[in-house]
């Protein structure tokens, strides 16, 4: 005995028999007495199974233990997850799609990758309370790679504290300050000006002597407090010229100041240039591919009667495609994780076509539903038109519409914009040079 397979697709309308409500959107809307996993639906399933075994049929009976055992496997499934074996691939994709690089051992997919990002935010939560408590071992946690960032960000630190603790400001500048005068032209011109003001003339020296030596005296310390001047003078061009890179003359902090951030810049030109590249060849070419192919699929039941030329066609491959990337970028859940996609330097293309593929599929057959219905359903449900006599060029024939050319060929420079679906069953077309031609045989 044969047992039916019955299958849902989350993208089909199911009418139901006896003049029933009508239900869309897929399983999840289901009601209990459409779902075949519901629990009155398993139980008859169930009683229907037990007479198949009972009826002394060995067969049957092994069938039928096979029957219940996949019953009970997706009546499971369904528990754990509602929309079935899609929903479970779905959820599958968006797990594999997760990515992260671990320096040790390379790049990580799926429940490796979650659990590499849990050890790492983990691993962020304890320096983030050592920098909360202040401890310096936040620092040896950051490791020797954030040096050069650490000293870019240490005057914009040591501002915040003046503005939040003046005295923890002091505390940590005092100190710094005090070493670096201590070993400064300043201090060293100061004590030579001291011992120079301390010094007294010798008392063998003449009245004469006495004023030519306080003349000396006192060029010395005009010269030890010009040193002085010149000193701080220099000390505030320099914190002009680090305070505001690039408008001073020196050209060494000028460098440092902006050179490395040109650099960063053109850096980062290219790594999106090659980001673009690998999406480009790598990625898109196989969306188009599976966009193509999902189009043939969900079209071929309208192909025949529809019998669409080429240019027709590939404009409405164009549009379903299109309507599909719009739904789903409604859901931001997917629209996050191709940004996450699209901001990686070189994302893994099985990874990213697999996770596409499924959101792809999910609206694809609703879609394509929806275009059909829009532009041909008037076509579709009319009674289908009589065959056209071999030949209606002779004696008999109805006589052409007012402007309209009667061709023996169709013509090559059709305007598509303007013929529409009635047009061209009816065989009439225009034409780019503004003609109106209707083709008989």
């Amino acid at each position: 005995m044969e047992v039916e397979q019955v299958e849902f697709d989350a993208g089909n309308q199911v009418e139901q028999q006896d003049g029933a409500e009508h239900v869309e959107g897929g399983e999840g809307q289901r009601t209990e007495q459409d779902d075949p996993y519901s629990s009155k639906a398993s139980r008859e399933y169930s009683q229907w199974l037990k007479s198949l075994r009972d009826s002394g049929d060995p067969q049957s009976a092994k069938f039928a233990r096979l029957a219940k055992d996949n019953h009970g496997q997706m009546f499971a499934l369904r528990q754990l997850e509602k929309q079935g074996l899609e929903g479970v691939r779905e959820k599958y994709a968006i797990l594999d799609s997760v990515i992260h690089s671990d320096p040790e051992r390379g790049e990580l997919h799926g429940a490796e990758a979650i659990a590499a990002l849990q050890d790492s935010v983990r691993e962020m939560a304890e320096v983030d309370e050592l920098l909360a408590a202040g401890d310096p071992k936040a620092l040896e946690a950051l490791g020797e790679d954030f040096n050069e960032g650490l000293a870019k960000l240490a005057p914009s630190i040591l501002d915040r504290v003046r503005d939040s603790d003046p005295e923890a400001y002091a505390a940590a500048v005092l100190p710094h300050f005090v070493q670096a005068l201590a070993s400064s032209e300043l201090v060293s011109n100061f004590n030579g000006l001291v011992d120079v003001l301390n010094q007294a003339p010798p008392q063998w020296l003449t009245a004469e002597q006495k004023t030519a030596w306080a003349a000396d005296q006192q060029q010395k310390v005009i010269a030890l407090a010009g040193n002085m001047g010149k000193w701080l003078n220099a000390q505030a061009a320099n914190a002009a010229k680090l305070a505001k890179p690039g408008e001073g003359g020196d050209k060494t902090a000028t460098r440092r100041a902006t050179g490395k951030d040109s650099l960063s810049d053109r850096e980062a030109q290219f790594n999106q240039r090659e980001q673009e590249a690998h999406w480009n060849t790598n990625i898109a070419p196989k969306l188009d591919q599976h966009a193509s192919t999902k189009f043939s699929e969900l079209f071929r039941p309208y192909a025949k009667r529809l019998n669409l030329d080429a240019p027709t066609a590939n404009a409405l491959k164009m549009e379903f495609s299109k309507r599909v990337a719009q739904t789903a970028a409604k859901d931001p859940a997917y629209t996050s994780q191709i940004k996450r996609y699209r901001g990686m330097r070189n994302p893994d293309p099985s990874t990213v076509l697999n996770f596409t593929k499924v959101n792809f599929d999910k609206h694809a057959r609703t879609v394509m539903e929806s275009l059909v219905n829009e532009r041909y359903k008037p076509f579709l449900t009319g009674r289908p038109r009589a065959a056209e006599p071999a030949s209606t060029a002779g004696r008999g024939a109805p006589p052409p519409a007012k402007g309209v050319q009667i061709v023996t060929q169709k013509p090559a420079n059709i305007d598509y914009k303007r013929t529409t679906i009635d047009m061209i069953h009816a065989r009439t077309y225009w034409t780019t040079d503004g003609k109106r031609v209707q083709v008989r045989a």
